[in-house]
């Protein structure tokens, strides 16, 4: 095989483990975006209740951004970046293998 060939299977399988990243972040952040929304509808609930004298059914949910901010800062910055440096390294093997021909 020559180089050719070679680059654009390393960048296709670089553009592959990117969006396979980017994919998994994506999930991750709608995963989280589902859980505040409904940590906030509880507390709606919670505090709907006591302002109209029903007996409170709901718990009021704290603290769920200091999670949020804790997965934030670590797992997910770093699938966020490797993410993107994949599918960039991954279109640039696959540019590279042109000059070859």
């Amino acid at each position: 095989m020559d180089i050719t060939i070679w680059l654009k299977i390393i960048g296709a399988i670089f553009t592959g483990v990117g969006s396979i990243l980017l994919a998994w972040r994506v999930k991750s952040i709608l995963t989280w975006v589902k859980n505040c929304l409904i940590a906030h509808e509880v507390s709606i609930r919670a505090f709907q209740d006591v302002v109209n004298g029903n007996t409170q059914k709901y718990p009021v949910v704290t603290g769920t951004i200091i999670h949020l901010l804790d997965i934030e800062s670590k797992l997910g910055v770093i699938l966020l970046v490797s993410g993107f440096i994949f599918l960039a390294m991954g279109m640039f093997f696959n540019a590279a293998s042109y000059f070859f021909i």
